[in-house]
């Protein structure tokens, strides 16, 4: 079982810290386990750096899922999607500032989950916290100056 939170983050932090993902991979993390006298500090910085996941674009996007869906089972709820297929299975929750993703089997309904939201935005950044890892959905370009 794989699960990662991923946030929509700021477009100038996300342009900021491009390269520095350890940097947000450790805010995460003590975001999630909070020290008790820095949880408001912590909750008001991830407030600062991440935008509400828009319901409109999070919905547009399930029904461009399905289209694709014709090999998997689709079940929609207002704030949950569960994708599966013979070989593999995610659940992508919304809340107001983050997705869960939780998958099993192979990575197949997981990457298709992951090609239509990064399409959505190109400053989502996945954190799988007990696998140690960050990534972006969608490489940032950097803009090169002759």
């Amino acid at each position: 079982m794989r699960k990662y939170d991923i946030y929509l983050l700021e477009k100038e932090v996300a342009y900021h810290y491009y390269g520095r993902e350890q940097v947000l991979y450790h805010f995460f993390v003590e975001a999630v386990q909070p020290v008790p006298a820095l949880i408001h500090t912590i909750d008001k910085q991830l407030h600062y750096i991440t935008q509400v996941i828009p319901k409109v674009v999070f919905e547009f996007e399930l029904k461009k899922i399905d289209s694709y869906r014709m090999r998997y089972n689709l079940k929609k709820e207002s704030r949950k999607l569960m994708l599966s297929s013979e070989h593999s299975m995610v659940i992508l929750e919304k809340k107001e500032r983050k997705l869960t993703l939780i998958s099993t089997g192979n990575f197949e309904a997981e990457t298709l989950l992951f090609e239509h939201l990064r399409n959505v935005e190109n400053t989502f950044i996945a954190i799988n916290i007990e696998g140690n890892s960050i990534g972006w959905l969608s490489p940032i370009k950097q803009a090169h100056y002759i």
